[in-house]
């Protein structure tokens, strides 16, 4: 847990304020504790109206709205359908290649969605940074949210393909939540270590779109897990957590089996690395609690949350309009 202290600066002797720095952050080593995830679950109502925001605005005036998380991946699958399982003959494990390469999109797409929508989310909204408190991870958290609405229907539509092509459901549909987790944890942890690394590097937000379409070849979406030598894939699931996910979905809902064994070591992998994202938290607590230009003393920033006698006048105790 990291606290940020603002400290005024002092006078000087001919009655100007000094240009020593006004800000003073203290804390601990980084990981997630029992106080960041507390202040987290106070600060909940909000975190829910950035997530419903980021949905409004992104489908605002688009003629058919949520409809773009289903066709963006289908129309991807057939793509990949066409020319990499009809011209190239790529394995597919044995199912449709259609729907073994949807499978693989809609998770790539969220991580992708995810990812990139985190990084830019601390910078977009840095005016409300500096006039309101609540934890800065709020803003990351929400674009993962955000993303994993998206994830939903195309999830779905691959339910509706795999009925389409006469896959039937089994019992390990019930591990759906497997791969789900897989790909949350690593997408959240990823997307707060590079938004606090863009608050002061702008080459993050053109260096991660060029990166993003390197990964998606360098991880299973057009190919199966297995085309990786079998003693490196354990450690090649672990360091691409992505594709320990895409081959849990595919062993649930293509071959009706478990996750393999694998995926427990890439869980462990993906904590240590949630972990390392965490501390963060001093990097963008640093960035927005400055002092204004000008010379002046800053001001105490306000808290998201308000008191009783506070949320019976205001009758809210945030809004947050699209």
């Amino acid at each position: 847990m990291v606290d940020a202290v603002v400290a005024a600066p002092a006078p000087t002797t001919a009655g100007r304020l000094d240009d020593t720095p006004g800000l003073e952050v203290q804390g601990g080593p980084g990981g997630v504790r029992r106080d960041s995830l507390r202040e987290l679950w106070q600060f909940r109502e909000v975190l829910l109206a950035f997530v419903l925001r980021a949905v409004k605005v992104k489908y605002k005036q688009a003629a058919i709205g949520i409809g773009w998380a289903v066709l963006q991946p289908v129309l991807a699958a057939l793509l990949f359908a066409l020319f990499f399982g009809r011209f190239v003959k790529v394995p597919s494990e044995g199912a449709p290649y259609v729907v073994f390469a949807l499978a693989g999109m809609v998770a790539w797409n969220y991580f992708s969605n995810a990812v990139s929508n985190s990084m830019e989310s601390i910078v977009a909204d840095q005016v409300m940074l500096r006039k309101v408190y609540f934890p800065r991870e709020i803003f990351p958290l929400a674009a993962a949210g955000a993303a994993l609405v998206d994830f939903l229907p195309g999830l779905a539509t691959l339910v509706a393909a795999s009925f389409g092509f006469g896959l039937t459901p089994h019992l390990s549909w019930l591990a759906l939540p497997v791969p789900l987790l897989l790909l949350v944890v690593p997408a959240t942890a990823l997307g707060l270590a590079l938004s606090s690394l863009n608050v002061y590097y702008r080459d993050v937000r053109y260096v991660l779109p060029f990166t993003l379409q390197l990964a998606l070849f360098a991880t299973p979406v057009v190919y199966s897990l297995s085309a990786v030598p079998e003693t490196w894939r354990t450690l090649y699931a672990v360091l691409n957590p992505v594709a320990a996910a895409i081959d849990a979905l595919r062993r649930i809902v293509l071959h009706g089996a478990w996750p393999s064994g694998g995926i427990t070591a890439a869980a462990t992998a993906q904590g240590d690395l949630l972990q390392t994202a965490r501390s963060s938290r001093a990097i963008v607590q640093a960035a927005f609690i400055a002092r204004p230009s000008g010379g002046r003393a800053p001001r105490r920033q306000r808290s998201a949350r308000r008191s009783p006698r506070e949320k019976g006048r205001a009758g809210s105790a945030v809004s947050i309009r699209a």
